[in-house]
This record gives structure tokens, sequence and C-alpha cells, in this order.
């Protein structure tokens, strides 16, 4: 099927019932990630419909006119649990391998663009429990964190391992103090601030932004 171009473009559901798969199923796969690679027979079956070769479809969005080397959407790793917004909890966020690798929240690349230039291979999604960061942060919330800025400067809501267990807290560099301390403190007043040497934490990464239920 050679298209002119004079055509009118191909939609998703026009795709999908061509393979002979639901009206959403392609529009899942871009946009949900789901499935997280197009089988085998779909590839095929899709290549002919469009009348390129399977290889080009290796990549997630060539039907969007993406490289199949630079797909147009990105899947950044959901840890199924919370950094404590108060009493603490220990997981190595961090980690490629800590997180279920079916867990994924997938974001256009455009979008994240627009949160600044990012690495994205960096960002990580995480839960949030507890009050202290209320009402900034509140329980439930899920923010997404950027790894590659461990340091805080300028100061902002970071993930760190505080020695007890991992918090999200407002952390700042304080000036001219050796060793370097830092500031931890929570949104809410009914938790005091408090002190530690710099290197006595694991920043784990900065957060950039945050989703949370209405």
């Amino acid at each position: 099927m050679a298209l002119a171009a004079s055509d009118p473009p191909i939609t998703l559901k026009q795709a999908s019932r061509a393979i002979g798969r639901n009206d959403a199923y392609l529009q899942q796969f871009l946009y949900r990630g789901t499935p997280r690679r197009l089988p085998e027979d779909v590839r095929h079956q899709l290549a002919a419909f469009l009348d390129i070769d399977q290889s080009r479809l290796a990549g997630k969005n060539i039907i969007t006119g993406a490289s199949p080397h630079q797909p147009r959407q990105f899947a950044v790793p959901f840890f199924d649990l919370s950094a404590s917004a108060g009493g603490g909890a220990q997981i190595d966020l961090a980690s490629e391998t800590a997180h279920d690798p079916d867990s994924q929240w997938v974001f256009p690349r455009q979008w994240l663009a627009k949160l600044g230039r990012r690495q994205t291979a960096a960002l990580r999604m995480i839960s949030i429990s507890g009050d202290s960061m209320v009402p900034l942060l509140e329980h439930d919330d899920t923010v997404m964190l950027d790894c590659s800025q461990t340091r805080p400067s300028p100061p902002g809501i970071f993930i760190l391992d505080d020695g007890v267990g991992l918090v999200a807290k407002r952390i700042e560099i304080i000036p001219n103090t050796t060793p370097q301390m830092l500031r931890i403190s929570s949104e809410n007043s009914a938790y005091s601030s408090y002190q530690r040497r710099i290197d006595e934490v694991h920043i784990i990464g900065r957060v950039i932004w945050f989703a949370r239920r209405l």
C-alpha cells in the first residue's frame, strides 16, 4: 500500500484496525508503553500496511515520524515504594535494577524537554508518604526527580537518605561552615528543621515535578 503525498495521514485507529487489533492498540503502545515492544508479527503487518521495511519499526514512534534511534516517548522508572515525608524509608532509588521494569511512567520527550535540559536516563518516579511537606507535597503524591542533580545549589526539594531513611525534604547549604553543613527542613511547620554534615547524607536527586490525584 504505497501512499501518495496527497493522501490523508493515517490515524492510529486506522493502522490498528489494519493489523487486526483493537482501535486503541497503537495509541496505547505509543503513549502508555503497552506493549513495551511490538511483537514481530505485528511489525511485519504494520510494515506491509505502511509500505516500509519492518526494521524501521524497531523504534517506538516510527508512525509519528520519529527516528527509530530517538523515540518520541521516554519511559521513566517508577518505584512502588514511598519516600517518607516524615519518618523515613530505606530503598536504593538510584539503582537501575531496584525497580520493576514493567512499572514505568511514559512521557513525550518534547514534554520532558519543557522541564529543562535534563538527562532523561537519570529521571525517576516515586510516591510520597507522610505530611511533613504539606502543603507543597501531600501524602500519595508521585514525584519525578533528577538523579543527576545531587548538590543542593540552588536550594530545593530533594529525595535523600539522611542516615535514618529515605525522605523528601527541602535542603540548602549553610554558608561558611567547615565541614560543610546542610539545613534539612519540612514545609509543615509542625516539623523542626535539622542539620547534617554533607558527607553524612546521600542525596538521591532533586524533585522537579509532581502529580496528584484529584
